[in-house]
């Protein structure tokens, strides 16, 4: 069973996909991490999300007193 949970193209295109019971891919841009448990997948996912939005300077990365 292959299901896609969520897409999208924020520079580049993220996806999950639930592959098995506590197995996910995560693919972002060229790269995919295969069976992934679900914190694992849900801690990729939210870090390609983030990158993503940070490169399109959507997010404010400045240190603490960095102006």
């Amino acid at each position: 069973m292959k299901r896609r949970c969520f897409e999208t193209r924020i520079g580049w295109d993220i996806t999950l996909d639930q592959v098995g019971r506590d197995n996910f891919t995560v693919t972002y841009g060229a790269v995919a991490e295969r069976k992934l448990s679900y914190e694992d997948a849900a801690d990729r996912l939210g870090s390609a999300i983030m990158h993503a939005l940070a490169c399109e300077w959507k997010l404010d990365n400045r240190m603490k007193g960095e102006k």
